[in-house]
């Protein structure tokens, strides 16, 4: 087992826009570099994983072709759990006047309210976070949110096997093999694609605020598998 409790803080977690897809990797102002420093792409507060393996206790006892069926079964699980990584709530247009208005570098961000929340999560994949919580700043000023303060949903995954061995003499073993991947079949999710709040300068909300549209594991998938070993 192997928790790791960490922070990471940057200002920019990459070099190009194809390193991380939940922020921009672009800083606001290269002359200003502290407005961008925040948490790291690949933060995650809390990381957990552990596996184990299992000889289940059946059949010690029987011989012939009993004992060849029910003994010798093995159960073996990886496992796991981490917090979710951070992401930004950004504008669709340029508000500051720093005329940047190439679309992957665009890292124009809103205010945050009064008395509301940097970190406004909602939860669920239709609305994740509260557009309620951001509102346009004046023309021609920057946005008080600060990069990656929002966080992503979590990860939860268990992968199980069950496997039995059958010697094959004293050089040759089979081993039958059944794999569960996702075994509760839990949705993770990724951090939204709808992270624009605001579309142009009369403050129209982006439909799509919010919304999440993947996921970073697969759904459950089971496979069964035959190793011949000599």
């Amino acid at each position: 087992m192997s928790y790791t409790f960490s922070r990471s803080i940057d200002e920019a977690s990459g070099i190009n826009s194809q390193d991380f897809d939940n922020v921009v990797q672009y800083n606001l102002d290269w002359y200003d570099r502290k407005i961008d420093r925040g948490l790291s792409a690949f933060h995650a507060k809390h990381n957990l994983t552990f596996n184990w393996t299992y000889d289940l206790p059946f059949g010690k006892s029987l011989t012939g072709f009993r004992g060849a069926l029910v003994k010798g079964w093995q159960l073996n699980n990886i496992s796991t759990l981490t917090s979710g990584h951070p992401f930004t709530v950004r504008l669709g247009f340029n508000r500051s006047g720093n005329l940047n208005t190439t679309s992957f570098s665009m890292h124009e961000r809103p205010n945050v309210k009064a008395g509301a929340s940097n970190n406004p999560i909602l939860g669920g994949p239709d609305r994740y976070f509260d557009i309620n919580a951001f509102e346009l700043q004046p023309v021609n000023e920057r946005g008080n949110l600060g990069r990656n303060t929002l966080i992503g949903p979590s990860l939860r995954n268990f992968d199980f096997a069950l496997s039995k061995s059958f010697n094959l003499g004293e050089a040759r073993a089979l081993q039958f093999r059944t794999e569960v991947f996702n075994l509760p079949n839990h949705p993770n999710f990724a951090v939204p694609s709808g992270r624009v709040a605001f579309t142009n300068a009369a403050g129209a909300v982006t439909p799509t605020w919010g919304r999440i549209t993947s996921t970073v594991t697969t759904s459950r998938q089971i496979q069964f598998g035959l190793k011949l070993t000599y």
